[in-house]
């Protein structure tokens, strides 16, 4: 059984312990803080460190959090030490730098969290593949995805993303197969909902949702108002629609490290049709458009000092080379079951919140539609999110290009934290536990309380989308 796409309601009367060591402490004050954190690094450092077990209910709701990764007594002991030390000297700063090794602080009432899902170019060979294996909500939603890519790729879709690590000759296969459109979409978006489900059992659901160019399907499943099938079939452009318009390639995109206006003004002097594809951050946009006016103005902006990267994309999306795919998509929206968000969500095609009134499907296939061949705005997505009372973002996809747009575009505000959930470097279980305890820190997330799960946020039906008509009257590229 399902429960409005979030997967199965196994869990969901039991409290359920993070993947690695977990310490999430709370008190009154900072004092009492570096008090309770004292005797837990003497003990760590005799090598004794606690078992993963969910957090209480007390330590989530104290005015002072405190949450530490860790995957043994030494790790434990080492980073209490480095938090001790942190509320001694009281600064800000030294806990922005300690959040890269898992130890995060958090005050106050748990606030409000935006989930972020991240679109094509953020792919790897087999990315999720350990959560896959230990844990039951992957593996199905991957099952789930395999039932319904098998017929229209050939073979399940995670026999694309998985490979053995150690063959070289099947690692480069999948890479190569991780070009093809259809394959890459499909798996990240894949990847998206099983992220989703899996926070969802650990009681972490999102005040409001926003997706980068294929992210914006990711986003509207976990609002509700597409089903799981229906975004494959789009994103993997098999609806009947669009299968015929699955071209060999069509244009280049390349990620720009450099302020926008200085984006702007080296575009003006490049030939030939590039544009700007994607506004991701203060410091990254991404251009895209035909092959040799893309190369000619990526070697303007590398002759110029700035960092410019080719992203493993087929097509200039979000550009007017594929306008072609406009009206064959919006037919297929027309034709599958769309429904207004139940939980807020922005549209990065102009960073505004879908509507949720009477009018809502007519605006919300209109903006679908110019999806696909429109710029990404995703700083006015964030701007968005903050304005509406998000403070809390976490990307729920492979990598970490959006979390570092959002820590560009909102890191100076000092109540902002940004995360992500999965990355190949830290490793699946690594950072997915790296999540879990900014997350407690922030108050969010199951709790126990004499064995009785609680549920920190509602489930997406009973969120009520308030702040979406209030707010309405990496590079990761597609």
């Amino acid at each position: 059984m399902t429960v409005d796409g979030w997967g199965t309601a196994s869990n969901m009367d039991s409290s359920k312990a993070p993947l690695r060591g977990t310490l999430v402490i709370g008190a009154a004050t900072d004092v009492g803080l570096a008090e309770r954190l004292r005797p837990v690094r003497q003990s760590a450092e005799t090598g004794h460190a606690p078992d993963p077990a969910a957090p209480a209910a007390s330590e989530l709701q104290a005015p002072e959090r405190l949450a530490i990764d860790y995957g043994n007594a030494f790790e434990l002991a080492d980073r209490s030490a480095k938090a001790l030390k942190a509320l001694d000297a009281n600064e800000p700063m030294m806990w922005k730098a300690l959040r890269a090794q898992g130890i995060f602080r958090g005050s106050g009432p748990a606030p409000k969290v935006a989930f972020l899902y991240p679109g094509q170019g953020s792919q790897y060979a087999n990315m999720l593949r350990p959560l896959h294996a230990a844990e039951p909500i992957v593996a199905n939603t991957f099952a789930e995805a395999d039932s319904i890519m098998a017929p229209l790729l050939g073979k399940p879709l995670s026999e694309f993303l998985f490979v053995d690590d150690t063959d070289p000759t099947a690692l480069a296969r999948a890479e190569e197969d991780l070009l093809r459109t259809d394959v890459t979409q499909a798996g990240v978006l894949t990847v998206n909902l099983a992220l989703t489900r899996l926070l969802a059992e650990y009681g972490i659901r999102p005040d409001f949702t926003v997706g980068h160019s294929l992210g914006e399907y990711g986003a509207l499943v976990a609002a509700g108002s597409l089903s799981f099938t229906d975004a494959l079939q789009i994103v993997s452009f098999k609806a009947p629609e669009l299968r015929h318009l699955v071209m060999n390639g069509a244009g280049k995109m390349v990620a720009v490290l450099a302020p926008l206006e200085e984006v702007e003004r080296l575009l003006k002097a490049a030939r030939g049709y590039v544009v700007i594809a994607n506004i991701n951050s203060n410091h990254q946009a991404v251009i895209g458009g035909a092959r040799g006016a893309v190369q000619k103005a990526m070697d303007l902006f590398l002759q110029a000092g700035y960092d410019a990267v080719p992203l493993p994309v087929t097509h200039a999306f979000h550009t007017a080379l594929v306008n072609s795919l406009c009206q064959p998509l919006r037919r297929t929206l027309e034709r599958i079951r769309l429904t207004p968000p139940r939980v807020p969500t922005v549209s990065s095609v102009d960073g505004q919140f879908y509507a949720t009134g009477t009018e809502a499907l007519p605006r919300m296939i209109d903006t679908l539609e110019r999806h696909v061949a429109s710029p990404v705005e995703f700083v006015k997505a964030l701007h968005a999110l903050y304005a509406a009372g998000a403070r809390v973002f976490v990307e729920v996809g492979p990598k970490k290009a959006l979390q570092g747009f959002a820590d560009d575009v909102l890191g100076q505000q000092p109540d902002v934290v940004s995360l992500f959930t999965n990355h190949p470097k830290l490793g699946d279980f690594v950072s997915f536990n790296h999540a879990l305890c900014g997350m407690y820190a922030a108050g969010l997330g199951s709790t126990k309380v004499e064995g009785v799960h609680l549920e920190a946020l509602p489930t997406p039906r009973s969120i009520v989308p308030a702040a979406a008509e209030a707010a309405a009257g990496s590079p990761a590229a597609q």
